[in-house]
């Protein structure tokens, strides 16, 4: 753990209020039944990443900060990225020496990367079918962390009509960083992981000083704590969960696809102060996560996951079969949110009770179980099933996303 401890820890931080509490140790005592060891978390490594809640991408905060301190260098900040993106940094005319720290770090191999364990863990993040849907409604937990929800509310970035765009955008994140050879230098992976890591920055930059941000309770948006939870949501939370809907995902499978989104992280400015390597240290962090922050669902959590679901309704205009389709769409959308969620969770959302449609996922368990023995034992198959899934995600982007492309930009005006 390197980080500083000078940092002030914010009023958010939970531990010492959870630490004990009947709700917290049912939890570890669940969590340590399924990963079959021991999961105590250390005061020191909570305490590190209270001071996480409080720290943002120093080296990407401060491009920003400089380019943004004059129209001009307002104007060249996207720009010059991706320009340092697409040929280099040396191609960038009188580049700033915030932006030439930056591709410092981005264009130096961290000491623990291993090239051959990325692409193993995103070969595995390509495998599910479900996958982003999944992720999406996975996510309405974070919607009731003070520190997630109010960003986005204040940008509007998952409300209205925004929602559904925004998840596109994220989705192509999701493909980019995820095809062979995407996290090279010059590949689309680490080009929208940079992005993105832009778009951070920039928010923090908007958000930081608006009245409605106490740093003093939430510390920093989109902080390293932050960072931390999606880089677990992203890889520890499917690997495991799936497992009901028939994958075979064996525990180095998993391990891969952490050290996978470990290195997308890095990429993305994520540098938490501890990262999991092992199966049994991603329940950890699993427990660590929940004792940093308390949720706190109310009104803005629910209107983030009623805005998410609503994208799976049938549009105004539909009518006859399209509206009947849209209308199962949407209630068996309901129905994988409340399998995954499970009870108390998904009556945070106060999403509408979706009966017997939660079982709904269940019906996935055979297709996925044949194709996943088909891949374990037929090496061509393996082959053949990668290249479907490839196909049909950028099939999804282009048929929804306009111009099959992501353009990872800040809202023009703040929500509120």
């Amino acid at each position: 753990m390197t980080q500083s401890t000078d940092l002030g820890i914010p009023d958010a931080f939970s531990y010492h209020r959870l630490l004990g509490t009947p709700a917290m140790t049912a939890l570890q005592k669940k969590l340590e039944r399924v990963a079959k060891t021991s999961l105590d978390v250390s005061e020191e490594l909570a305490l590190s990443f209270g001071r996480a809640m409080n720290t943002g991408d120093a080296l990407a905060d401060a491009y920003i900060e400089a380019a943004f301190a004059s129209p001009q260098g307002r104007k060249r900040a996207r720009k010059d990225v991706e320009q340092a993106l697409d040929q280099g940094i040396e191609s960038v005319v009188d580049p700033s020496p915030e932006l030439v720290a930056l591709f410092g770090q981005l264009d130096t191999d961290p000491e623990w990367l291993d090239w051959d364990k990325v692409e193993h863990g995103a070969a595995v993040f390509r495998r599910y079918r479900e996958l982003y849907p999944f992720l999406g409604m996975m996510s309405f937990p974070g919607f009731a962390l003070e520190t997630i929800t109010k960003p986005l509310a204040l940008t509007g970035a998952y409300t209205g009509g925004s929602a559904y765009g925004r998840y596109l955008e994220t989705c192509r994140f999701w493909t980019d960083s995820s095809e062979p050879g995407a996290m090279r230098p010059f590949g689309v992976g680490r080009r929208s992981s940079v992005l993105v890591r832009i778009l951070h920055a920039m928010i923090r930059h908007t958000v930081l000083p608006h009245p409605e941000w106490d740093r003093a309770q939430l510390g920093v948006p989109i902080s390293q704590f932050g960072l931390f939870g999606t880089q677990l949501l992203s890889t520890f939370a499917p690997g495991v969960l799936l497992r009901m809907l028939g994958y075979l995902t064996s525990d180095a499978d998993v391990e891969a696809a952490m050290h996978h989104w470990r290195y997308v992280g890095y990429v993305c400015g994520a540098e938490p102060p501890w990262y999991p390597e092992t199966l049994a240290e991603g329940f950890k962090a699993q427990l660590l996560i929940s004792l940093v922050e308390e949720p706190q669902p109310g009104a803005d959590s629910q209107y983030l996951a009623s805005s998410f679901m609503d994208t799976y309704r049938p549009s105004p205009e539909a009518r006859g079969v399209s509206r009947i389709y849209g209308n199962l769409r949407y209630k068996t959308q309901l129905g994988h949110a409340r399998f995954w969620l499970g009870k108390e969770n998904y009556a945070d959302t106060a999403l509408p009770d979706p009966g017997l449609w939660r079982l709904a996922p269940l019906a996935r368990v055979v297709p996925n179980l044949t194709r996943e023995t088909l891949r374990r034992t037929v090496p061509a198959a393996a082959e053949r099933i990668d290249r479907n899934r490839r196909r049909v995600r950028q099939e999804f982007l282009s048929r929804n996303l306009e111009g099959g492309e992501a353009k990872f930009k800040p809202v023009d005006k703040l929500a509120r």
